[in-house]
C-alpha cells in the first residue's frame, strides 16, 4: 500500500494528513504559530515558523499512524494565498512574510490606479486592484524597504517558499499565480505588461506549473528531520481555498465551497472563466485543471471569533480547559440561547478591512444596535451571524451573474459548529452540507499528491473515492424570512458608514 501526505500551511497552523492510495484518511496532526500585527491593518509572519511547523506536524502524523517511511510516496502542499516572502538566492527570508490579510499597501495601490487603467488590469487578471494582492505588497517593499527589494532574488508566495525550502526547486502553481495581479488569467503565464506596471522584474518570479506538478524530492537533511526518505516526491500544490474546494469535491457546477477558517473564502467551480464586473467575485484558476474558480478570496471570519474568544471569553477558555472541552463549544452554547438576529445586535465583520459587500481596506469592524438588554451571548451570536451575512453577499452575487447554486459545502474549523452551519443555511436560503472531514484543505493537497504520484488515474477518481457528505442542514423558511430583514440592515449599515470609515482612515494615517 502507498501513502501520501497533504500539508496545509495555513494562517495560524500547519495541518498534515495521511491518505492511503484507496482514499482512506488515516490520521491528522498539526502545529500552530502566531500572527504578528505590528500596526493597524498589518499582518506578518516569520516564514521560519512554517518550516518548524511542517517538521513538527509531519513527525506527529507519522508517529500517530505508525507508517513505514518507505511507503510514503509523496507530499502535496497547499498554503495561504496572497502573501509574499522576499528571499535571497539560497531561499533565506530577508523580511517577515507580508501575509494575505495585510492591507498596508493602500498608497501603492492608489498610485498604480492613478497611473494605469484599473479596468485593463482587471481584464488581464480577473482581479481587483487592491492592497490585498501580492503585486502592491511587492511595491510596498520597493518603496519602504528598498534594500530588501534590491537584495531579493525571488519573491515567493508562502506555498512556493515552503516548496523551495523542501526541494531547492522553484515553482508556483496556476491558482496561486492567478491571485498575484501579475498573471494573464487566460494565458496562464506572467504578464510582461503587468510586471512593467508594478515594476516587478519577471526573473524574480518562479516558473508556473499545474498544481499536480512534481517539483522535486526532499532535501536529504530535511528528509531525515521529517522521518521520510529523500526520494519522497514533493507535489507543488496550490492555494488553500483552491485545495479546500478540491477536497470538498467542488468540481461540479452548482456547488459552493465555504471555507470557515481564519478567513472565509467562498468559491464556486466553473468550466470557463468569466468576470464579475462588480469586482466582488474574482476569477482564479482552480487546482483542478479542467475548471476555473470563481471566488471571493476571504473576509476575516474565524479570526474574528478567535479575537472575541481571546479578549472577551477568558473564563470560558479556563473552564473549557478544566472540562477538556473546546472554548468555542461553550461559546456556541451561549449563542444558541439567543434568538435569530441577536435581538437587533449586528456586527460588520471588517476587523481587517472588507472584501464584502465591497472591497475596502478602510472599513473597520463595527457592532451596532446594542442596548442595555444585550448580554455577552448576543455578541457571540452576532459574530457568527456576521459571517453568514458576508457569505450571503457572495452567494447572492454569484447567482446574480448567472450561476445556479444548489448546495454549500462547509469546511474548515468553523464547519464543526452545527449552530453556525444552520445559521448559514437560514441566512443564505441554501442547504449547507458537512463532509466526512472538515479539513478539506490538507485533503485537497493530498489528492493532488495522490494524482501527481500516479496513485490515482485522475483527480476526479481521487475525489470520488475520498469525499463523502455526512449531513445536510436545510434552511428554515420562517427563520430565513426573519434574517432577510436583518441582512438588509447589515448592508444598509455598511454602505452608510463608508464615508465614516474614509474619514477615520485619514485621521489615523
Amino acid at each position: 500500500m502507498g501513502y501520501v501526505i497533504g500539508c496545509d500551511i495555513g494562517s495560524q497552523a500547519v495541518k498534515a494528513i495521511l491518505l492511503s492510495d484507496r482514499g482512506e484518511l488515516l490520521g491528522e496532526a498539526g502545529s500552530s504559530y502566531p500572527i504578528d500585527y505590528p500596526f493597524p491593518a498589518w499582518a506578518e509572519q516569520d516564514a521560519r515558523y512554517w518550516e518548524t511547523a511542517v517538521v513538527q506536524a509531519v513527525n506527529a502524523l507519522l508517529k500517530q499512524c505508525s507508517v513505514d517511511k518507505d511507503d510514503v510516496v509523496a507530499i502535496g502542499l497547499d498554503a495561504q494565498v496572497d502573501g509574499i516572502v522576499a528571499v535571497d538566492a539560497s531561499g533565506q527570508p530577508l523580511h517577515p512574510a507580508i501575509i494575505w490579510m495585510d492591507r498596508r499597501a493602500v498608497q501603492e495601490t492608489e498610485a498604480i490606479a492613478r497611473m494605469f487603467d484599473s479596468r485593463r488590469i482587471f481584464d488581464i487578471t480577473g482581479l481587483n486592484l487592491d492592497a490585498y494582492h501580492v503585486a502592491p505588497k511587492i511595491r510596498w517593499l520597493a518603496e519602504n524597504k528598498p534594500q530588501v527589494f534590491e537584495q531579493a532574488r525571488y519573491f515567493l508566495m508562502p506555498g512556493s517558499y515552503v516548496a523551495f525550502w523542501l526541494t531547492g526547486e522553484l515553482g508556483v502553481d496556476y491558482s496561486n499565480a492567478s491571485s498575484m495581479l501579475l498573471m494573464d488569467i487566460r494565458r496562464r503565464e506572467w504578464s510582461s505588461e503587468l510586471c512593467e506596471m508594478f515594476q516587478v522584474p519577471q526573473d524574480r518570479l518562479p516558473p508556473i506549473y499545474p498544481a499536480n506538478h512534481v517539483l522535486g524530492t526532499l532535501r536529504p537533511a530535511l528528509a531525515e528531520r521529517m522521518g521520510l526518505l529523500p526520494a519522497t516526491w514533493v507535489v507543488l500544490g496550490c492555494g488553500d481555498e483552491h485545495a479546500a474546494s478540491l477536497g470538498a469535491g467542488v468540481i461540479r457546477s452548482g456547488m459552493v465551497c465555504d471555507i470557515a477558517g481564519t478567513a472565509e473564502p467562498v468559491c464556486a467551480a466553473a468550466t470557463e472563466p468569466f468576470f464579475d464586473e462588480s469586482g466582488l467575485v474574482e476569477t482564479h484558476c482552480h487546482s483542478h485543471p479542467d475548471f476555473w474558480l470563481l471566488e471571493n478570496p476571504g473576509f476575516v471570519s474565524g479570526g474574528n471569533y478567535r479575537w472575541f474568544r481571546d479578549h472577551f471569553a477568558i473564563e470560558e477558555v479556563k473552564r473549557a480547559a478544566e472540562l477538556g472541552l473546546d472554548a468555542y463549544d461553550l461559546l456556541n452554547e451561549m449563542a444558541a440561547s439567543v434568538p435569530a438576529g441577536s435581538e437587533g445586535l449586528l456586527l460588520l465583520p471588517c476587523l481587517m478591512g472588507a472584501v464584502t459587500p465591497t472591497w475596502n481596506a478602510h472599513a473597520r469592524g463595527t457592532f451596532l444596535g446594542f442596548t442595555l438588554t444585550h448580554r455577552r451571548a448576543h455578541f457571540v451570536r452576532a459574530v457568527l451571524e456576521a459571517s453568514a451575512f458576508a457569505l450571503r453577499d457572495i452567494t447572492d452575487r454569484m447567482q446574480e451573474v448567472g450561476l445556479i447554486l444548489n448546495e454549500i459545502r462547509a469546511v474548515g474549523g468553523g464547519a464543526r459548529s452545527a449552530l453556525w452551519r444552520q445559521i448559514k443555511a437560514d441566512v443564505t436560503g441554501l442547504p449547507v452540507s458537512l463532509l466526512n472531514t472538515v479539513e478539506t484543505t490538507a485533503l485537497g493537497a493530498a489528492l493532488l499528491a495522490l494524482h501527481g504520484a500516479g496513485l490515482a488515474a485522475t483527480l476526479d477518481e481521487a475525489v470520488e473515492m475520498t469525499v463523502k457528505v455526512v449531513e445536510t442542514r436545510e434552511p428554515d423558511p420562517l427563520t430565513h424570512t426573519q434574517y432577510n430583514e436583518y441582512y438588509q440592515i447589515y448592508r444598509d449599515a455598511y454602505f452608510a458608514l463608508l464615508p465614516v470609515f474614509e474619514k477615520a482612515a485619514r485621521i489615523s494615517q
